[in-house]
């Protein structure tokens, strides 16, 4: 079965009969407020409006802004960082001094600027938005004064800008340090190329334009390769002309013995003579006269004997002519036979040259292509660190965070006034006292031992036993008429 409810009779009588305790914890809690609030000071709020931006410097297609969002809100985060920093909040509260109650000699001290960076300093972002939302930012300081509150947030934010310059410096001498040491390594790395493939081009000599050619072109077909090439034209065409210079030698030669021997020679080897060529047909003719006149005469016949007189003088003159034509063609052959040699020697020179061109091109187009891709890289390098030097540069000089306004502080103080506070505090003090009362007192049910609220605590009194014997055990409450007088 459930309980039966507390009567509200039995509620007033307990509160009457404990006021003194809920009413004194209501009026000390009431009494600590109430110091608290005049021993206390107001706290007010200064913010100041700030836009931030991203490096200028190898960003110019963006022109300032960031290339996401998860990169604003890193840099937000790092400036939230950066302005609850104990140096930056030392070098502010430094700047703007000490208040009447702290000491000039040993201000800030080390819990002054913990206190103040974790409690009085913070970024927020604009209302209803978080870090990484919007590049407009608050930064947001609490002071005991209005004045104060403003100076602070000024000087916090000289301070900021200048640790955020300090951190950029810092970041951009440590990448120099870092992209020169690469720098370094990537000229090292070209000189080296630059050596062997100079060793190469020394001892390819005057074939180093070729070599650059055969490199430089796809095809492969160089200077020399068309040099070559007209050469061996060249030389099968003398040796072709030497041919048909020796074989008239020797048909000459052969003449000057026989002179039988140049009729059955072609027009193409007589027609370089002339005068061989009319005494060859001259010959002709007379064999065939005098071949005519044996088929009509005897030889004792003065026709017959006059043509074969002039067909010897013929063959004599012919032999005459073949053996002086073969005197003077014997500078001719050697300077043919000269040329083809110099064109023979000419042609195995050229092809080794090229095999030797052959054998270090695979080599002189590795080293080439390295010295263009180690050349790349050292400009990679150089460009690099030009853009860290400059970050550098512009660090000295120029603020990621700009103000869009000065600092504003609020109409009234962020902190409870000394009414509500002691209100408040009187509420709690109540509502504890209450507790307690409840806490202790006894339900209807209960037994009471007296009249006072004491009774309850502390149990009968020793004047109460012989009229709580006599009464036999009853139950009775505080000012009921019913209850018996003591004795």
């Amino acid at each position: 079965m459930s309980a039966a409810p507390i009567p509200w009779k039995h509620i007033r009588n307990v509160l009457v009969l404990f006021s003194p305790l809920w009413g004194g914890a209501a009026v000390l809690f009431g009494l600590f407020g109430l110091s608290y609030s005049l021993f206390s000071n107001d706290v007010w709020s200064a913010k100041q409006p700030l836009v931030i931006r991203d490096e200028a410097t190898g960003s110019v297609d963006r022109l300032g802004r960031f290339a996401s969002q998860n990169e604003l809100k890193a840099a937000q985060e790092t400036i939230l960082e950066m302005a609850k920093n104990p140096e930056v909040v030392a070098a502010a509260l430094r700047q703007i001094g000490p208040d009447k109650r702290s000491h000039a000699d040993d201000w800030p001290s080390v819990k002054t600027i913990e206190t103040v960076a974790d409690q009085c300093v913070n970024l927020v972002a604009p209302q209803g938005s978080e870090f990484g939302s919007s590049e407009v930012i608050y930064l947001s300081v609490k002071a005991k004064k209005p004045d104060r509150a403003v100076a602070f947030c000024g000087a916090l934010f000289d301070n900021l800008t200048e640790q955020l310059r300090k951190v950029r410096r810092v970041r951009a001498d440590s990448i120099i340090v870092e992209l020169t040491h690469a720098r370094d390594l990537a000229r090292q790395n070209l000189d080296e190329a630059l050596t062997m493939i100079q060793e190469i081009e020394v001892k390819s000599g005057i074939d180093l334009g070729e070599l650059r050619n055969l490199n430089d072109t796809i095809s492969g077909d160089g200077t020399s390769r068309r040099t070559l090439e007209t050469t061996t034209s060249d030389r099968q065409a003398a040796e072709l002309a030497l041919s048909k210079l020796e074989a008239f030698h020797q048909l000459l030669v052969d003449g000057a013995s026989d002179p039988q021997k140049l009729l059955i020679s072609g027009d193409e080897l007589m027609s370089s003579q002339p005068s061989l060529q009319r005494l060859k047909e001259g010959l002709i003719d007379a064999q065939l006269e005098t071949s005519k006149l044996a088929g009509n005469h005897t030889v004792l016949n003065p026709k017959r004997r006059v043509a074969m007189a002039v067909e010897e003088e013929i063959k004599r003159r012919l032999q005459q002519e073949a053996a002086a034509v073969v005197r003077g063609m014997q500078p001719e052959l050697k300077l043919a036979r000269d040329r083809v040699n110099r064109l023979r020697q000419q042609e195995a020179d050229l092809t080794k040259k090229l095999a030797h061109l052959a054998e270090i091109r695979a080599t002189y187009a590795k080293l080439d292509a390295q010295l263009k891709n180690r050349t790349e890289q050292f400009a990679a390098a150089e460009a690099a660190l030009a853009e860290a030097r400059a970050s550098r540069s512009a660090a000295l000089s120029t603020n990621l965070i700009a103000e869009l306004g000065p600092p504003q502080v609020g109409d009234s103080p962020i902190s409870m006034s000394g009414t509500m506070l002691t209100a408040g505090s009187t509420t709690a003090g109540l509502m504890f006292g209450l507790g307690i009362v409840f806490l202790i007192a006894p339900g209807p049910s209960g037994k009471t031992y007296g009249r006072r609220w004491s009774d309850y605590l502390g149990g009968r009194r020793a004047s109460d036993h012989s009229s709580g014997s006599e009464a036999g055990g009853g139950q009775s409450f505080p000012n009921d008429r019913r209850a018996k007088p003591r004795t």
